[in-house]
């Protein structure tokens, strides 16, 4: 597996302050880590995060990027890398209203992710960007990126899938 520089300082702060937490983290990771151990990175599906707050630009950090990785897929940070998902961080509720002029952006709407309907909507607040919220965003992606392997129960509370058609 790639390097997860983040998720690694994150353990080990973690482990200091509360090392039964710590504890329950790393092994709650290692128990994701080692089911989607024989998916090849090559065959793990992009990931392209963007957010209704920032006028839905790409959301893209070393905590994501772990987040993503541990979840089974790859992140990028860019819609021209072509995504084969696509998941909008919700900020209010206008972005109902909003959705289908973004999918229809002329490179997004030729995206894997947009022609075969792989599109979600994040409705947890402050995603990806809390410490203490780690474990919770991995399981959300996860149940995303890889459903065949995973189910949380976040979905309807944390995350939606946003169907097209």
């Amino acid at each position: 597996m790639q390097q997860l520089n983040f998720y690694d300082q994150l353990l080990e702060n973690e482990k200091q302050r509360n090392p039964q937490a710590g504890e329950y983290l790393e092994e709650e990771i290692d128990i994701l880590i080692h089911k989607l151990k024989y998916i090849h990175r090559d065959i793990r599906p992009t990931v392209l995060i963007l957010q209704q707050a920032t006028d839905f630009s790409p959301l893209y950090n070393e905590q994501l990027h772990d987040i993503i990785a541990i979840a089974g897929g790859v992140s990028i940070a860019d819609k021209m890398d072509n995504p084969s998902i696509i998941c909008i961080v919700q900020e209010d509720e206008s972005l109902l209203s909003t959705i289908f002029s973004v999918l229809q952006d002329d490179v997004l709407s030729r995206s894997n992710a947009v022609q075969k309907n792989q599109i979600y909507i994040i409705q947890k607040e402050n995603f990806a960007t809390q410490d203490s919220d780690f474990l919770k965003d991995v399981e959300i992606c996860a149940e995303i990126i890889q459903p065949k392997y995973f189910i949380y129960g976040h979905q309807g509370t944390e995350w939606l899938k946003f169907d097209i058609a």
